[in-house]
């Protein structure tokens, strides 16, 4: 990394409290450190240890909300993870953001850091992402959420969740003058949209994991995990589609077979691109086994409720497999198979609900099964 010719040197701060995501500040301080920014993180009181929620960072702030300014400082960042909801109760911290909206300071926010921008007001009008659990909370402070890797609308520069980091902090390392001569392609003020990083042959994790993002290996893991839950449960659902009689029913496994497949094309392509292959569990035939003995002895209600709970478990899996990594590409996957995989979760849901009836609330449905 260089600094342009002419800059003065740049201050940021780095606003944390306990529970921080680890990534969301180890990314960032790590890329500030190696281009040569002054940097100082801000906490919320003096001689505390902030611990990251996943237990992999820890730090003592070199400052306190209450000593700083928003002149201080050409920027400040704000992670994520359940730190945002702490900082935004501390008055001090919550001023200085509003004195540095009000300045004209870049301010950088990924996944929940943008929650302590919606307590500071600074967000009507504006343009802005976040993680998509907040999305309302984001709209009803007056901002437009737009489902991007990184927004940018005037000083305020936003992010996703830990995924976009590579991506979020070269963005931030060019708006303070730093050149990254590996990826000329980024312009400061350029708008990231998915489809642009899915088309390119730029492999994000590596500058991620070059500031102590995702290895190679964390997301071969994450894909491994992912492949095992759809290939298990694309052979469940056949035996499922095998053993019921109602056509719609049938149907429906049938649509959930096709998109399972499709889930493991992609997930396979980008483990391949990745250099890997995934064997075969020797687990999985004694699965099969327990799942087949099983199937003997249920109704179709009961096939349809752990059909339902393969669905649901493969939802959860991908969203935390998705957020737990720091390489777009992979994350995008991943995010498009937990999509998939809810749409026929509803569906699944709409059926035996239509089915049932008012008995849905009962866990032990007594009528016969049509099923």
């Amino acid at each position: 990394m260089t600094q342009l010719n002419g800059l003065r040197p740049k201050y940021v701060g780095i606003l944390i409290e306990n529970q921080f995501e680890d990534s969301e500040f180890q990314v960032p301080y790590n890329a500030l450190k190696e281009a040569e920014i002054h940097t100082s993180v801000i906490g919320t009181r003096m001689n505390e240890t902030y611990q990251g929620k996943r237990g992999q960072v820890s730090i003592q702030p070199d400052v306190t909300a209450t000593e700083v300014r928003a002149e201080d400082f050409d920027a400040i960042l704000i992670p994520g993870g359940n730190a945002p909801d702490l900082i935004r109760s501390n008055d001090n911290a919550v001023r200085l953001i509003m004195d540095a909206v009000a300045q004209g300071k870049l301010i950088a926010t990924v996944c929940h850091g943008i929650q302590v921008l919606i307590e500071a007001d600074v967000l009507r009008g504006k343009h802005v992402t976040g993680f998509r659990s907040i999305r309302k909370d984001v709209e009803n402070a007056g901002a437009l959420y737009l489902n991007q890797p990184i927004v940018r609308d005037g000083n305020i520069i936003t992010a996703r969740q830990p995924s976009d980091l590579p991506i979020f902090t070269a963005f931030l390392l060019g708006c303070l003058g730093t050149v990254i001569p590996e990826i000329p392609f980024i312009e400061v003020g350029e708008f990231f949209d998915k489809d642009s990083i899915s088309a390119s042959d730029f492999e994000w994790w590596e500058l991620g994991h070059k500031w102590g993002g995702s290895s190679r290996a964390d997301i071969i893991d994450a894909l491994n995990q992912a492949i095992i839950g759809e290939r298990y449960t694309l052979e469940a659902f056949k035996q499922y589609s095998q053993s019921v009689i109602d056509q719609e029913l049938r149907l429906i496994f049938q649509n959930a077979i096709a998109t399972k497949k499709y889930n493991l094309e992609l997930l396979e392509a980008r483990l391949s691109k990745l250099g890997e292959s995934t064997p075969w569990q020797a687990t999985a035939s004694e699965a099969y086994a327990v799942l087949q003995n099983w199937l003997q002895f249920q109704d179709g209600w009961e096939i349809v409720r752990r059909a339902l709970g393969d669905l649901q478990t493969g939802v959860v899996d991908a969203l935390r497999l998705c957020t737990s990594i720091t390489d777009p590409k992979t994350a995008e996957i991943l995010d498009l198979v937990q999509t998939n995989l809810a749409k026929h979760e509803q569906r699944l849901a709409s059926f035996y609900r239509g089915r049932m009836g008012e008995k849905v609330k009962s866990p032990m449905p007594t009528t016969a099964s049509p099923v």
